[in-house]
């Protein structure tokens, strides 16, 4: 049987910014995986929704973490908005995985769906943005300078 993915990685998550796209791949990874459990079974979904809910947040947490740093390290402008949607999709995480755990009507399914659309569109434009911004200060030749100036 050919695997089947959820959210298939491709170009336009690829920012050239290999750390972050990196993370970016561990996300999708991530939603992949939850997705292959809910086309096995509902108990294996079920199973494996708690875990991997669990994994999302921990991992979503240190690419924030690393995402913030960068931003506040290049001064870049939208840092303040994009930390609250950072933390808005924390906490709509945490209240969907609280809910499934209390039996009611969230199922993995419904939360994989969350998980796709927030992926998408968080990449797709907020990341998208800062990925133009930091493109934009190496064509400029400013990033490095950037960069050595905050680490001294």
């Amino acid at each position: 049987m050919k695997k089947y993915n959820y959210i298939n990685w491709d170009e336009r998550f690829v920012f050239g910014i290999p750390l972050i796209d990196r993370q970016h791949y561990k996300l999708v990874e991530i939603t992949n995986r939850l997705h292959a459990a809910c086309l096995n079974s509902t108990e294996s979904a079920n199973n494996l929704f708690v875990k991997t809910v669990h994994e999302a947040v921990d991992y979503v947490k240190h690419h924030f973490s690393t995402e913030e740093k960068l931003m506040i390290l290049l001064d870049y402008s939208g840092y303040k908005a994009h930390k609250l949607e950072h933390q808005e999709f924390i906490k709509q995480v945490l209240s969907q995985s609280k809910r499934f755990t209390g039996k009611s009507q969230l199922t993995p399914r419904r939360f994989l769906h969350f998980l796709k659309e927030w992926i998408l569109s968080h990449i797709g434009v907020c990341d998208r943005d800062l990925a133009n911004y930091i493109i934009t200060l190496k064509k400029e030749g400013r990033l490095g300078e950037m960069l050595a100036k905050k680490a001294v």
